[in-house]
């Protein structure tokens, strides 16, 4: 991989610029860009009090990762996208359509499981009434699958498409399943630590000396734990699951993702480390049901941001909301977001990689301010990389 020239890059100044802008407007407090065509990176910039290879808690960037180590246990003839959920996890919901269930639907946003749920609420009860710590342990994560299993779907599988931590929170504990090993030890064996991603990991104060710890960015006061999330996981789910779990949890840097970018450009050619052709393939293909869905079995694509509420008869029309990708994003990327304010996207054909990691809740998780910023900041990179 080849280095960032050193000092200032001419072509990306308004892109740095609106990262440097973006501290200054408190849409976050440290931010790190990073721009990658092929083997080279193009730009590498820190802001705030981030540092190059400071380490953020990149949320829903854990789903793509977790993907890419279902396709290689499916390469091993462990899962298959294909295969249905309920042989391999034992569902208890009254719903008969959850037996229908398949990993592609997992995969892809279509199973019909409901977006989101305070698990973590569950566990805090089963606390008190068990008199003991369940928060953070493997009790903790076995009642919260266990929960995900009993529940009624909001839809059919693969009749809608909503997006769904629980999905991949069975995803995660279907591959521990398979791979006889909990799921930070099968990502590390079969795809951080092939791909030479040394820092991206779960529970990183595990790994960290004391004089290595900040080099990891807060994420803010939880109002849960009562106490600052400084190298813990913020979603509180993954919190009650000990910090391990499919949808969320893992730690990483904008170097450690680019080489992520990386495998699935070169596995789209047939060479990648740990992934074959027709895995990439998959990854970075829209799923054909239901149509018009988004999402590929581990990625978004770029679409406009959904409307939070409806418009008001009598107000002007509002402009089409961009995507996060930006208005320019070639229509064959894939990437995804983070929930801490971190993203990821690739253009796959001319194997550019575009890494933002912010840390935007630090000011609380209302702060929207990076749904504006960010895809300007993304236009100004495709600007520079088109062609």
């Amino acid at each position: 991989m080849t280095p960032a020239t050193s000092g200032e890059v001419p072509r990306f100044r308004e892109a740095a610029g609106l990262l440097d802008a973006g501290v200054e407007e408190r849409a976050y407090a440290a931010a790190v860009l990073l721009v990658g065509r092929g083997d080279e990176v193009l730009l590498e910039r820190s802001a705030g009090y981030a540092r190059a290879a400071s380490l953020f808690d990149v949320a829903s960037l854990t789903k793509p990762l977790t993907a890419a180590l279902f396709f290689v246990l499916s390469q091993e003839g462990h899962l298959q996208p294909d295969g249905v959920v309920s042989e391999v996890l034992p569902f208890t919901s009254p719903d008969p359509r959850a037996r229908e269930i398949r990993f592609g639907h997992l995969l892809s946003h279509t199973s019909g499981l409901p977006a989101w749920l305070p698990l973590y609420e569950k566990v805090a009860a089963a606390e008190k009434e068990a008199g003991r710590v369940l928060h953070g342990t493997a009790e903790g994560h076995d009642r919260i699958v266990a929960e995900v299993l009993s529940l009624p779907l909001a839809h059919g599988p693969g009749t809608a498409w909503e997006y769904s931590d629980l999905g991949y929170m069975l995803l995660g504990r279907a591959i521990e399943v398979a791979g006889f090993r909990s799921l930070d030890r099968l990502l590390t064996e079969k795809v951080t630590a092939p791909l030479g991603m040394r820092d991206t990991r779960y529970l990183p104060l595990a790994a960290l000396g004391e004089c290595e710890t900040g080099q990891v960015i807060p994420t803010g006061w939880s109002l849960v734990r009562e106490r600052e999330k400084a190298g813990e996981v913020d979603d509180e789910n993954a919190a009650a699951m000990g910090g391990v779990a499919g949808h969320a949890g893992i730690f990483s840097t904008a170097r450690d993702l680019f080489l992520f970018a990386r495998e699935i450009v070169r596995a789209r050619k047939g060479e990648g480390r740990v992934l074959g052709r027709p895995s990439a393939a998959t990854m970075t293909t829209r799923v054909a049901h239901p149509p018009g869905c988004p999402r590929t079995m581990g990625f978004d694509t770029p679409t406009p941001e959904r409307e939070s509420a409806a418009p008001v008869e009598g107000d002007p029309p509002a402009p089409p909301a961009l995507s996060q990708a930006g208005g320019l994003a070639p229509a064959d990327a894939v990437g995804h977001l983070g929930y801490t304010g971190c993203s990821l996207w690739i253009d796959p054909v001319r194997e550019v990689a575009v890494v933002l990691l912010t840390n935007r809740v630090v000011f609380g998780t209302g702060n929207r301010k990076l749904s504006a910023l960010r895809p300007r900041i993304h236009d100004a990179v495709w600007k520079e990389v088109a062609g």
